[in-house]
């Protein structure tokens, strides 16, 4: 629409969900659209620093356009989930991946105790759960837009990778695929048609064909991928471009592969990702020692990037100017789309006053409406 704009300008202010979407299609949105995550001690700091009362809506007021992902990210043992009990010391339970899990009084950590699926007769006998099942969408099922009123709607379900380490523990299927590459072909194989349907009942069931869709797979290290790109290309890389071809066939516009901890050792299997379909990355962070401009600079419009402001320095420990150099090099890039600019997470460890200088400085100069 057309409004007078600050300052007597007169232009077009984009929807969030217009904004996001012409981001990740690269063409120039109004303003740079932003991603976040509050975590509830940030949110709680915030409001007693602003003397805000619990409803203060906290997305309105940093104008964030993707605050929260609709993603179910459960496996395919729903069925044989056992809650949590006490049992000696410790607390015991069996989650949807089928790991029986120990957890110590007071921490939110756990110990993989033991798998469903341990060898190839487990694999040729266990049952999958109904991956249409009701059950697994019960967060999002009748939900409406207006619960997420002000923000871009966007979804998202778990990846190839990360799922079989939860399905094997991850010490075991790191073994499997030195040792057994025909297991994990089969083990892959079986969790992709899973996956193929969850994530289609996600985008239909959250009304996000025409929006993007999350696909998470951490497989790296702050060294670098724990899998080789010649194991990615043997094992990975035909299952992903079956699923990926699979959602964009039924109107999903944008793919986005989540990945924590992106670094240049990371780009041979990024780029197999962008053969097999992926339009976009979220992960681009300094804390991995890669800017999101020299992500940009080597995939330009090939893939968008979500991310770029870093949160484990520059926001909880950066001075003022260290805060706006960052940002500003966030903002040029994302001047001509392709870019939608974010952290991994904002939690309490990072001051409010801090976020208002990012945020100051993404409103003043993040607009391209007048340019």
């Amino acid at each position: 629409m057309t409004a007078a704009l600050p300052n007597g300008i007169i232009g077009e202010i984009m929807t969030s969900q217009e904004r996001v979407m012409a981001a990740l299609s690269h063409a120039k949105p109004d303003r740079v659209p932003r991603y976040e995550i509050f975590f509830k001690s940030f949110a709680d700091n915030w409001r007693r620093a602003k003397q805000l009362p619990p409803e203060a809506d906290i997305a309105a007021y940093y104008q964030i356009d993707i605050l929260r992902l609709n993603a179910v990210q459960q496996g395919p043992f729903l069925s044989k989930v056992i809650p949590e009990q006490k049992h000696g010391s410790d607390y015991v339970s069996r989650d949807s991946w089928g790991r029986t899990r120990r957890r110590l009084p007071g921490s939110d950590s756990f110990e993989v105790i033991s798998a469903l699926i341990n060898e190839r007769k487990d694999l040729d006998s266990i049952k999958f759960d109904d991956p249409a099942a009701d059950a697994y969408y019960g967060s999002i099922s009748g939900m409406h837009r207006s619960e997420d009123e002000g923000c871009t709607r966007v979804a998202g379900t778990m990846g190839l990778f990360q799922a079989c380490t939860w399905l094997r523990g991850e010490i075991p299927f790191m073994m499997d695929l030195l040792c057994d590459e025909e297991f994990c072909r089969d083990l892959v194989s079986k969790l992709k048609d899973f996956v193929r349907v969850m994530g289609e009942q996600t985008a239909i069931r959250a009304d996000t064909l025409n929006s993007a869709f999350w696909v998470y797979d951490d497989f790296s290290i702050n060294t670098g991928p724990m899998v080789s790109p010649d194991i990615f290309e043997r094992i990975f890389l035909e299952p992903y471009r079956s699923l990926l071809r699979y959602w964009k066939s039924i109107g999903i516009q944008h793919l986005i592969l989540h990945h924590d901890v992106m670094t240049e050792k990371t780009y041979p299997i990024i780029d197999m990702f962008l053969d097999a379909g992926i339009t976009g990355i979220q992960g681009v962070y300094p804390t991995g020692g890669l800017s999101l401009a020299d992500f940009k600079s080597r995939y330009g419009r090939r893939l968008a990037v979500i991310g770029g402001m870093c949160n484990t320095h520059t926001l909880p420990f950066g001075s003022k100017k260290e805060i706006e150099h960052e940002a500003a090099a966030i903002v040029e890039v994302a001047r001509d789309g392709g870019v939608i600019i974010g952290s991994h997470s904002i939690e309490g460890y990072i001051p409010v006053e801090n976020y208002d200088c990012y945020h100051n400085f993404i409103v003043k100069y993040g607009r391209f409406y007048d340019e």
